[in-house]
């Protein structure tokens, strides 16, 4: 699939009028870059060969996530984030390549219908008596 979405990203490059090597490809270091998952929440099934890295909003650091055998990593997405008003946080993570050998993960991602307004929950909001931290997004 890899190799796919990079020659269509080659292709892009050329019907653009660009040379090839004008397309940023994201640190070729990563399997997947930094980022937030979007949705609800992530599970995620992976082997003994790991690559998943967080980032430690106390420190500002990386740290590696040792692959445990048998168990699932639950990364908490921005919609939960939202719907908890903070209480959960959506952690930014990436994936690294190990250059020697191949790794494979499983995940499964639970969102809400795309039509599904998101805001804090009222329950949560009137429990923190904090107001509600994030806007209504849709």
């Amino acid at each position: 699939m890899e190799k796919l979405a990079l020659k269509l990203l080659e292709l892009i490059a050329l019907n653009l009028g660009l040379k090839t090597q004008s397309l940023p490809v994201p640190d070729l270091a990563l399997g997947v870059g930094r980022h937030k998952d979007a949705l609800g929440l992530t599970i995620l099934a992976q082997d003994d060969v790991g690559g998943l890295e967080v980032k430690l909003k106390s420190e500002g650091q990386w740290t590696w996530v040792n692959p445990t055998p048998n168990s699932y990593i639950i990364n908490v997405g921005d919609i939960i984030e939202v719907w908890s008003n903070d209480t959960y946080e959506s952690v930014e993570h990436r994936v690294k390549v190990n250059s020697e050998k191949e790794r494979f993960s499983i995940q499964y991602f639970l969102s809400p219908a795309h039509y599904t307004m998101v805001k804090p929950l009222e329950e949560i909001v009137n429990m923190m008596h904090l107001g509600e931290i994030f806007r209504s997004l849709n």
